[in-house]
């Protein structure tokens, strides 16, 4: 019956690649909106064509990192799109607004599927939970951070070089932490390099706001407020006896 979900999903993430592709083209002329559109099509349906090529050879059990890669595009897509919203990316064309709700819907109603499918295979216990579903945002404000390049750098270009930087760094490094703490969940050093890093960006970031004040920094910040403590959690439960 979950196999029968997950493909259901991954059948869904195909379609919504298609979705991905029209609004890219719709959006043609709004740069941050029409470029995000089109690099979701790019990782929506070879990811959901994979998706349902392991599940029709019954390799999922095998082959379960793609699960991780979906469930953090579900909620990365959901996550970008909520924030074009509220930044009223689409401009004057409000017809985009029903592409990108369509596409949240979806969104949440795959990633549980695809989150509780990955948790029942590696059959992980609460703290594991917890930390995996952390994991998932961390990789998600990883990839929202580099995406979100694109508004500071404007269209005609205006760049604004601390928010550009900002974004780089701490994006590229939620990237690796996500991916480390994933694979190397075990090592002390970096469960505490996690919890610093992931502090210090969320500080530079409130720090940021008072000069560029923006709604993308407000939820990135309670995505920290998340997430940190999750990480703290985690740490404590698994180390501090050590």
């Amino acid at each position: 019956m979950d196999d029968n979900k997950v493909l259901t999903s991954a059948y869904i993430m195909v379609i919504l690649g298609g979705f991905h592709l029209i609004l890219g083209i719709m959006a043609l002329g709004l740069l941050e909106l029409s470029v995000t559109a089109f690099i979701f099509f790019g990782f929506y349906i070879p990811m959901g064509l994979g998706l349902i090529n392991l599940i029709k050879n019954n390799l999922l059990d095998e082959t379960r990192s793609l699960l991780l890669g979906c469930t953090t595009i579900s909620f990365l897509n959901s996550l970008t799109y909520f924030l074009l919203i509220i930044t009223r990316a689409p401009e004057e064309r409000t017809y985009l607004y029903l592409f990108l709700i369509i596409q949240i819907i979806f969104n949440i109603i795959n990633f549980p599927i695809l989150f509780k499918k990955k948790i029942g295979l590696d059959d992980m216990v609460f703290d594991e939970k917890l930390s995996y579903f952390s994991i998932v945002v961390i990789r998600g404000l990883g990839f929202n951070f580099t995406f979100n390049i694109l508004a500071w750098i404007g269209w005609p270009m205006e760049p604004v070089y601390p928010m550009i930087i900002y974004l780089l760094i701490f994006g590229i490094l939620n990237l690796m932490l996500s991916g480390l703490l994933y694979n190397k969940s075990r090592e002390k050093n970096l469960q505490l390099s996690a919890i610093l890093i992931l502090l210090t960006g969320m500080i530079i970031g409130i720090g940021l706001f008072y000069f560029y004040p923006s709604p993308k920094i407000i939820i990135c910040t309670i995505l920290y407020l998340i997430i940190i403590p999750i990480r703290i959690y985690y740490f404590n439960n698994n180390f501090k006896s050590e």
